[in-house]
């Protein structure tokens, strides 16, 4: 869940040609490799593409070539995409952006095999542990296999965690947990693992950067789950922390710090998901906004860099034109949400200048 540099109006210009074959390539090997071997390497930097924006506005497709290392289908690999109905497979959506992220030599990330949102009225219907057991292998070995030797990572679990773990224990209440109990979360990374046992497997979700009781609890239970993974013998590896930051609130640098060490000390990979920011409390002006939003992406990427370097960076949507945040997080005055690095014209805000610095390798 995702501070401060200059304005940079052109921030990839002079550099695009030595990064076309050098950063994309080197985003690929990243995303592969093991457990501390990108440490001195540019850190991948991607972008979530929504499939509308992406059919019809090529400007947006321009940004995603120019600033993207790294491709995920924001929602059509959910299973409310894919999903209408039990009988079939719909992956026309998400078959775009996988032809598109290989013909522009991009890395691929894909999000998300089970979650317990986005989910077609049929499986919500589910009444037995059976049932779900047998629908979420089938759907699981359908969806990896399809994407084999292509989608190298996957999101395999999405926000499992209860929001509050300290209230009421550390399980999100979805169907999947209902029917399945904990146990869900192994059915879902066993699978993926015996499908593609080349792909990089991560537990993905949110609330771990702030300074509260509840961010706390969430790591620990991201890091127990993680562990009895491991005990099990069942793959995992890597942490996805999604990084929506509230520009009004601390990042808890500390607690970020110990989080990496611990990760690193299983032999866990760490990528940052889906980074933006919620500026829904601060001033109307944009450019106090862009700049406050850029020193808080600053301070949490410094958190988490100087204790453990990402995989990735992914920003969940690459333009202010395109995002989730102002409708969900509306203001009390008439200034849009800014939440990403490129404004609603695609020109890069402050918050660029800081991710092009760890994709260079600066950072």
């Amino acid at each position: 869940m995702q501070e401060a540099e200059p304005d940079r109006d052109d921030l990839a210009l002079t550099r695009r040609a030595a990064l076309r074959a050098g950063a994309v390539s080197a985003a690929v090997a990243m995303l592969g490799s093991a457990p501390g071997q990108a440490a001195a390497r540019p850190i991948a930097m991607g972008s979530a593409a929504e499939i509308g924006a992406f059919r019809s506005d090529p400007r947006y497709r321009e940004a995603l070539k120019r600033y993207c290392d790294v491709v995920v289908p924001m929602n059509d690999l959910k299973w409310e995409a894919l999903r209408h109905d039990r009988a079939r497979f719909d992956f026309s959506g998400a078959d775009e952006l996988v032809a598109f992220a290989e013909a522009n030599r991009k890395a691929l990330r894909g999000h998300t095999l089970l979650w317990g949102e986005a989910l077609p009225p049929w499986v919500k219907e589910m009444k037995t542990r059976a049932e779900a057991e047998r629908e979420l292998v089938n759907h699981i070995e359908v969806v990896v296999d399809h994407y084999k030797g292509r989608i190298a990572t996957w999101d395999v679990v999405n926000e499992v965690i209860k929001y509050d773990p300290t209230s009421g224990g550390p399980w999100r209440d979805t169907v999947w947990q209902r029917l399945l109990g904990p146990e869900h979360v192994e059915i879902a990374f066993r699978t993926a693992a015996r499908t593609d046992p080349k792909a990089r497997l991560v537990l993905n979700d949110f609330h771990f950067e702030e300074r509260d009781p509840g961010a706390a609890a969430r790591r620990k239970v991201a890091l127990d789950i993680c562990r009895r993974l491991k005990d099990k013998g069942i793959p995992i590896h890597g942490v996805g922390m999604q990084a929506h930051l509230y520009a009004e609130k601390q990042i808890d640098t500390d607690g970020l710090q110990r989080f990496m060490r611990d990760l690193d000390g299983l032999g866990l990979d760490v990528e940052i998901t889906e980074l933006d920011v919620i500026d829904w409390k601060m001033p109307a002006d944009a450019a106090l906004r862009d700049k406050h939003s850029a020193a808080l992406v600053s301070t949490f990427l410094n958190a988490v860099v100087s204790a453990k370097r990402p995989k990735a960076i992914v920003t969940w949507g690459l333009t202010d034109r395109y995002s989730w945040v102002g409708e969900t997080f509306p203001r009390k005055d008439d200034a849009k949400a800014r939440p990403l690095p490129l404004d609603a014209d695609y020109r890069p805000k402050p918050m660029m200048a800081v991710l092009e610095r760890y994709r260079r390798g600066t950072g």
